[in-house]
This record gives structure tokens, sequence and C-alpha cells, in this order.
């Protein structure tokens, strides 16, 4: 009669010391996703607030060739203003027909059924104090969250991705993945 147990001092594992292994790996796995899904929040927002950067430093070479910021709703020479019209739109000037910025950077954090973003790209919401619409708006003379005067305005929804506009307190990560608050730049 044939045995199957093993002389040569090999041992193999037993179940118990499988499951607590796999058991360790779970716990573990449970730690670093939410690290992880944190991280990629994180990294959108950085990118989000260096393609404002990137729009901001277009708005400014621009207000150096004009001597102004580009109305908000802009449509051409002579044209007066209107509401409801596209981002994309709204900025087309910083890229055609001298090249501020290459190309109009695409809001990460857009959402789809954004009426302001039905024109590709989806890019970041834009407002300017000079814009025939908003005369006296006084959010540009500091009637604003942060008391502070300015021309121009950039929002993106933030990860919350809530549309609301000027959607204060701003993001802030420390808050949490999904903080409520868009992300802001105000110039210049």
């Amino acid at each position: 009669m044939m045995t199957s147990f093993r002389t040569d001092g090999a041992r193999a594992f037993t179940l118990i010391e499988l499951l607590i292994v796999v058991a360790i790996i779970a716990i573990l796995a449970g730690i670093a996703l939410p690290n992880f899904i944190e991280a990629q929040t994180r990294a959108k927002v950085s990118r989000a607030m260096a393609d404002m950067r990137s729009i901001a430093t277009a708005l400014e070479a621009y207000r150096i060739d004009h001597n102004q910021y580009p109305a908000e709703n802009y449509l051409g020479d002579g044209w007066d203003g209107g509401f409801g019209l596209n981002n994309s739109v709204k900025m087309r000037p910083l890229t055609t027909p001298v090249a501020f910025i290459t190309s109009l950077p695409a809001d990460i954090f857009a959402e789809l059924g954004d009426p302001m973003n039905k024109i590709p790209p989806v890019t970041y919401h834009y407002a300017a104090l000079n814009d025939v619409v908003w005369p006296n708006n006084t959010f540009f003379q500091g009637d604003n969250p942060e008391n502070r005067h300015c021309l121009w305005v950039l929002q993106s929804s933030g990860p919350d991705r809530d549309p609301e506009p000027w959607q204060y307190p701003r993001y802030d990560a420390t808050n949490g993945t999904v903080s409520r608050g868009n992300i802001l730049r105000l110039g210049p």
C-alpha cells in the first residue's frame, strides 16, 4: 500500500494559512484603493488648475494686444451681446486669428449636459467684467466671498461636477475627494 505523505521535509500551505494571506491582501487593498482614488482626483484638480493657468496667460497676452479682455459673449466686431453662448465660442478670440493659446483645454470635470458646453471643446466657464451683458456686475468689484476685485473669472465645476456657477466655498482637497465647491481662478 502506498502513502501520499512526503518524507523529504517539504510542507504545503494549509487552507487556513491561505485564507489568512488572502484576508491580509484584501485589507491592504481596502486601505490602498481609497488613497489611489484620492490621488487620481488630486491629479485631475492639478490638471484643471494648470489648464486655467494656461488660459490666464493667454487672457493676459490678449489684453496686452487689445487693451481689454475678450468679452464673455463675443461673437465679432459690432455684436452687442447675448446670453447662453458656449464657452468655446466665448474664448474663440484666444485661438483665432492670433493664437494666444494653441487650443482651448478641455475641462476634465465638465458635465455632459452643461448647456454652456454643447460645442467642443468642452472647456472652462469664462466671465469678464468688460462684457456688455455684465456692465455693473458687483462680483467683479469685490462682492464675492474672497472680497477680491477681478476683471475675469474662470470656473470648473470640480470633482462634485455640480455646474452651479461661481459656487462657493471654493473646492478644497482637504474637505474630501468630492467636496462641494468649484475650482475658480480670478484674474488678473
